[in-house]
């Protein structure tokens, strides 16, 4: 689901009818995955699981901007279920983008035997937040595969299709990793 609409993807690319609704919208959801894809956001508050498989002191969410860390389990030395790891043993930085995790130094590396589950929240209050540039390039980006539908255009000459400006748009909205 997006946060761009049926209604204004229709405007943009100016059509009336209702023909091609189930196809504009798979558009626009295609446009939306790839745009939280290139900038490691949600756009619309969802539910995320982060596995890392060995300890760590301190580890990036992947995905921005954090609303909350729910829990953080562990399965311990002969255990086959998840247990709960107290809040009091670690910080969240929700502030950092990207998002991070800081367990403290009296958490024993020998507690984490397997895989660190962490279960948070990401993503913008609400779909006036996220940023207009965001909106325009998924706007942009649904038109081109509206109107190409394929990659490489033949005719006369063959030519791939390139948007620097379109690029642009949403570049400066990629979550930098360490």
């Amino acid at each position: 689901m997006s946060f761009v609409t049926l209604l204004e993807a229709k405007a943009h690319l100016r059509i009336l009818d209702d023909s091609h609704d189930d196809y504009i919208t798979t558009l626009v959801d295609a446009a939306t995955v790839q745009a939280e894809e290139i900038t490691s956001r949600s756009f619309l508050e969802s539910t995320n699981e982060f596995y890392l498989s060995d300890y760590v002191g301190n580890f990036e969410l992947p995905k921005s901007p954090l609303i909350a860390v729910d829990e953080i389990g562990y399965i311990p030395y002969g255990k086959s279920d998840y247990v709960v790891l107290s809040n009091t043993l670690y910080e969240v930085d929700d502030v950092s983008e990207p998002p991070r995790v800081r367990f403290f130094e009296g958490l024993h590396v020998a507690d984490l035997y397997k895989a660190i589950k962490v279960t948070y929240r990401s993503g913008y209050s609400n779909a006036d937040a996220v940023p207009k540039p965001i909106k325009q390039w998924i706007l942009i980006r649904v038109a081109t595969m509206f109107e190409n539908r394929e990659e490489i255009v033949v005719g006369v000459s063959v030519n791939k299709i390139e948007n620097d400006y379109n690029d642009f748009l949403i570049s400066k909205y990629r979550v930098g990793r360490l």
